[in-house]
């Protein structure tokens, strides 16, 4: 009996929160060097990807996609994977259910590439390893090859030098998402004004209190050096809220905006998301994805 062909995939993507992030230089070539820990959480867009019969590649979305969808991570995804395979595309459409906020630190484009290149080795049952994707997600986003592995990550060089960590223990997050968005290049481009700015502390002390599973111990020793950098009000007032309403601390994830807040309750957690609710649109409970 013949095998069935797989005409349609769909994959949950996940977002990304940096328990650490630290800028180390500015290289020659304009890229940072940077020293990160990274965990996917359970806040997804849905990537569903479907054969056609018109040779081409084409992207819907949820959201608006504010320029020409050629410039999408997930189109450039599928450009990528089909140069490196030379599989010659019949056609694929790529649907994007998003529910990861845009312009938040939390990785939503590279994790939607990551799904597609996922969700393409699948559905052309090419069978590339993990690493061979990533290589390829290198080409897309310094964040792609980490939301390819997922869970707990030491990530070093540009970000994309992995290295796999325990997993969190149980807890639960509230990411709320401000209405104001960071510029990412513009993000880089204040650090490199604050080159004289003390390096706070390494992730050392973080990386040991995951490794003994130690929940307090990870949530007292979050940074994320673009806080200080940037020093934006209303992120501090936002951590303010989520400390007074049960989190053992809070932290902003990437160049910002969004803000998040480790907790050991669900119930904390719940109540939290309620009291933020009444003040921001945008408010996610999340657990850990290993």
């Amino acid at each position: 009996m013949e095998a069935t062909e797989i005409t349609e995939v769909r994959i949950e993507a996940p977002a990304k929160i940096n328990l650490y992030l630290d800028i180390l230089k500015r290289r020659s070539d304009g890229y940072h060097e940077v020293e990160m820990i990274m965990q996917t959480v359970s806040l997804f867009d849905v990537v569903t990807i479907r054969k056609t019969d018109d040779c081409d590649i084409s992207l819907t979305c949820t959201c608006k996609i504010a320029d020409r969808p050629q410039n999408n991570t997930a189109y450039i995804a599928a450009e990528k994977f089909f140069a490196h395979t030379k599989i010659e595309n019949s056609g694929v459409n790529i649907s994007v259910k998003k529910k990861i906020p845009q312009g938040a630190g939390l990785a939503g484009g590279s994790a939607d590439a990551s799904a597609v290149l996922v969700g393409l080795d699948r559905l052309f049952s090419t069978g590339l390893p993990k690493n061979e994707l990533a290589k390829i997600g290198e080409q897309i986003g310094a964040d792609v090859p980490f939301c390819i592995y997922g869970g707990t990550m030491l990530a070093a060089g540009t970000g994309t030098t992995l290295k796999p960590l325990p997993a969190m223990p149980k807890c639960w997050m509230i990411i709320v998402k401000p209405s104001f968005f960071v510029s990412t290049k513009g993000a880089y481009e204040a650090s490199d004004r604050c080159v004289s700015m003390p390096r706070f502390q390494t992730a050392s002390r973080l990386i040991s209190a995951i490794k003994a599973e130690d929940l307090h111990g990870i949530a007292k020793n979050l940074y994320n050096r673009f806080e200080s950098v940037l020093n934006l009000e209303e992120v501090s007032e936002i951590k303010g809220m989520l400390n007074k309403n049960g989190a053992l601390n809070s932290c902003m994830t990437g160049t910002g905006s969004a803000i998040y807040g480790i907790f050991d309750d669900e119930e904390k957690a719940q109540t939290c998301k309620k009291v933020l609710s009444t003040a921001y649109d945008q408010v996610f409970l999340a657990t850990p994805v290993k």
